[in-house]
């Protein structure tokens, strides 16, 4: 903090400068034709001239804004969070909507490898408003509507989408391979990747001896898309020639808890994207002129979003 010091010590100085000539130009001009006055105008050309003063005057004014912008530029950096840059905020999806569960900010990490940190406990908060929201813990496996939370510890290549408003399966989560099977009957914002297993690259038993009768319920698997059930109404439809076994099979075997039970220990269940719900539903940012910041567990800023 040596920055006022530095600044008080040129304001001393420019004063100086000033007085000394501006003081012997009045003694000067009061005592024209006082014969006590020795010396020459060429004897006294050795103190600054009015312009000199000037110029040293609007020199020292720029080394104080320097200065005093220096300071400012250290002070926000004293209030830099170790994780600043590693983490980043996009814009706000949804903010003009009337929606809590369609408005989120995305945050992106910018980690090295072997990098993480646990964000569960740090805040957004509104510099203009003082309107904040802390962020929770998620279920690393999620089932609807059951509540496995842990902290939120983000690594490499993460990201999260941190939503205003309230679940679809009532929990935060981390996604997996599984769980585009949540988007049936319920929507996300931004909606959840359908990318599980296909049914039919599943092992499939033998639903029965008459090869015909088998191959016909492969092919009904076959036209299933991924991440989608069938209800009993799809069974009822289906030809008498199906299959009792391929009826439960698909009724039992074709959704998110199974796929879970076949796919948790693959290296690629687990994703790198996490769903984070606030549970806000009235007013939290403004829609214009808003700065929000991102502090982590010490108040410190992690990020920066104005608009």
């Amino acid at each position: 903090m040596k920055e006022p010091f530095i600044i008080l010590l040129v304001l001393f100085v420019l004063i100086g400068l000033a007085y000394g000539p501006l003081k012997k130009s009045n003694l000067n001009r009061g005592g024209a034709n006082n014969t006590s006055v020795i010396g020459t105008a060429s004897e006294n050309s050795s103190y600054p001239s009015n312009k000199n003063v000037a110029e040293e005057i609007k020199n020292a004014e720029e080394e104080i804004k320097r200065l005093e912008e220096n300071l400012n530029k250290k002070t926000e950096e004293s209030k830099r969070s170790p994780y600043y840059g590693k983490i980043t905020m996009s814009g706000i999806a949804g903010l003009y909507g009337n929606d809590p569960n369609q408005e989120y900010i995305s945050l992106f990490t910018n980690f090295e490898k072997n990098e993480s940190v646990k964000i569960t406990g740090w805040y957004l908060k509104s510099e203009i408003t003082g309107y904040y929201a802390v962020i929770g813990k998620a279920s690393l496996l999620p089932f609807p509507f059951t509540k496995t939370e842990s902290d939120v510890v983000l690594q490499e290549r993460d990201r999260v989408y941190l939503t205003k408003g309230f679940s679809p399966i009532g929990i935060s989560f981390r996604t997996n391979k599984c769980a585009g099977y949540f988007e049936e009957n319920r929507t996300f914002s931004p909606g959840l990747s359908l990318e599980c297993p296909r049914p039919i690259d599943e092992k499939l038993p033998n639903f029965s001896p008459v090869y015909d009768r088998n191959d016909e319920c492969f092919d009904i698997i076959e036209n299933m898309p991924r991440c989608a059930t069938r209800d009993a109404e799809f069974i009822r439809d289906l030809p008498d020639t199906v299959p009792e076994s391929c009826k439960i099979y698909i009724t039992t075997q074709i959704n998110y808890n199974s796929c879970v039970a076949k796919h948790f220990s693959d290296i690629d269940f687990p994703d790198n994207e996490y769903r984070i719900y606030l549970n806000r539903f009235g007013s939290l940012w403004r829609e214009k002129r808003e700065k929000i910041n991102l502090h982590d567990q010490n108040g410190l800023i992690v990020d920066t979003l104005s608009y």
